[in-house]
């Protein structure tokens, strides 16, 4: 009796291991699921940030703990940040016992609620924190003024 449960235990196992399993539980077509591809799912999930205003300027801190800043890049597009990233955690001629650190690339963007000052953005890293600076400015909004005809008002 104890071998037909093992049985249906690795049966159930073995379809947990298949790529057509996970394509299933992860369908790209779920918009509340991460896709299998893990560049989407970094980019969604890493690194941390943290966005928020001072009185002119917008900043963002991002989790990039023991990354080196040749391995990161900053560039904004309008107004959306994109910050791309590589970890490098394997040590070559090792013998690994553990290795739970992933080598895995990023990229985060940010839609950003103001428009900045591109050539003024600075940035800094500390304690594994990378800080970005971005003075903004507000964008006045034009009023467009609404005309009425009251002649015809069926006419265009």
């Amino acid at each position: 009796m104890e071998i037909d449960k093992f049985k249906k235990w690795m049966d159930a196992a073995q379809q947990f291991q298949s790529d057509k399993f996970w394509n299933q539980i992860l369908n790209e077509n779920n918009e509340n699921i991460p896709s299998l591809n893990s560049l989407t799912t970094i980019k969604e999930l890493f690194p941390k940030c943290d966005l928020y205003e001072t009185e002119n300027e917008l900043i963002i801190e991002a989790e990039i703990p023991g990354m080196a800043k040749e391995d990161l890049h900053i560039t904004v597009n309008q107004q959306v940040l994109t910050i791309t990233g590589e970890f490098k955690t394997l040590k070559q001629n090792c013998k690994y016992f553990l290795k739970e650190r992933a080598n895995r690339k990023f990229i985060k963007e940010l839609t950003l609620p103001y428009p900045i000052f591109a050539n003024k953005i600075r940035s800094e890293i500390r304690n594994g924190i990378l800080v970005i600076f971005m003075p903004f400015y507000r964008e006045d909004s034009e009023k467009i003024p609404i005309n009425f005809n009251h002649t015809n008002p069926d006419k265009y």
